[in-house]
């Protein structure tokens, strides 16, 4: 008798399922009204269910904190490929971990094409645009107020036909190292030395001399000419005041080291003695610095100085 009671009830609940499943519940009261949209409210809200469950953060069962893992080291000889977007343009200044900024010299514009200008002859007299001017002055300005140069800017010199500077600035010191007499430069040359002076050599000799440096002698600097010692009627980049010569260093307590007497000596020629050391060691940093650094070794004309230059845009260098 029961199991027959049993199967009645089963049977009168799979004729009411159909109906049951079109009541909708109001505030746990059955109001018997069908929704014809039911099966599409039920897709609706699965759909944002799934949406809800993908976007849910499981938390961590330990409750730490959420640390993103480091991206795999990769293997020897492994090439890794990284996205630089070309377009956008690399910073030229940059600031240190002191809060101090400096100039990225490789990134700072020139005043002419050095492709050409290796062809032009000092006897072309020419002259700037008001653009090129103004580019210039910008230029230096920005140098100026970034490093501790004491120069004061020039009127423009000659024109980019021949020799000449858009903005020339005459230098009287970099940083506390005097160059005497004052050097006639462009930006770009004036922004390299104070690199090479102030953030290499004069660290160096506080530690070789225990006394900083204090002036540099210069032999030449802008001087509308060919090239000396080459052989050849090419345009030197002194006539774009692109180049300096240093002949000697002194130092506050009275020591002078000069090219001409102690390089040629023989502690020099095998870097034995603390001037010989010195003039290699600033040497070397000079190399690093510009894009052509000649020395007495080079050849007879550069016996007592060193020549230094930023031509062929920095292209390649030559360090003799």
């Amino acid at each position: 008798m029961s199991m027959r009671l049993t199967s009645i009830i089963c049977f009168l609940c799979i004729l009411t399922l159909p109906v049951a499943s079109q009541i909708r519940f109001d505030n746990n009261a059955i109001t018997g009204e069908k929704h014809q949209n039911f099966s599409f409210r039920l897709d609706k809200k699965e759909k944002a269910r799934k949406r809800s469950k993908k976007n849910t953060v499981v938390a961590n069962p330990l409750g730490l904190p959420y640390v993103p893992l480091p991206r795999p080291r990769p293997l020897p000889g492994q090439t890794v490929l990284t996205y630089q977007n070309p377009n956008k343009p690399k910073p030229l200044i940059k600031e240190d971990r002191r809060g101090e900024v400096s100039i990225v010299l490789e990134r700072l514009d020139r005043e002419r094409d050095q492709k050409t200008a290796r062809n032009l002859r000092p006897t072309l007299r020419t002259s700037w645009s008001p653009a090129q001017v103004k580019k210039a002055l910008d230029r230096c300005k920005l140098v100026l107020a970034t490093t501790n140069i004491d120069a004061d800017i020039l009127a423009p010199i000659g024109g980019s036909g021949g020799c000449g500077i858009a903005a020339p600035v005459l230098v009287r010191s970099f940083g506390a190292i005097k160059i005497k007499p004052a050097a006639k430069l462009n930006c770009n040359l004036a922004l390299a030395t104070y690199k090479w002076l102030v953030d290499k050599v004069q660290p160096m000799a506080r530690k070789r001399y225990k006394s900083p440096l204090v002036s540099v002698r210069q032999l030449s600097s802008y001087s509308c000419r060919s090239r000396r010692g080459s052989g050849t009627s090419r345009i030197s980049e002194h006539s774009f005041g692109n180049a300096l010569d240093v002949a000697s260093f002194t130092f506050a307590n009275g020591k002078t080291v000069s090219l001409l007497k102690d390089w040629s000596t023989l502690g020099a020629q095998f870097g034995i003695g603390q001037a010989a050391n010195f003039l290699a060691d600033a040497h070397k940093m000079a190399c690093a610095s510009y894009a052509t650094v000649l020395s007495p070794r080079y050849n007879k004309a550069h016996a007592n100085h060193f020549h230094m230059d930023m031509g062929r845009g920095g292209r390649y260098k030559i360090c003799k």
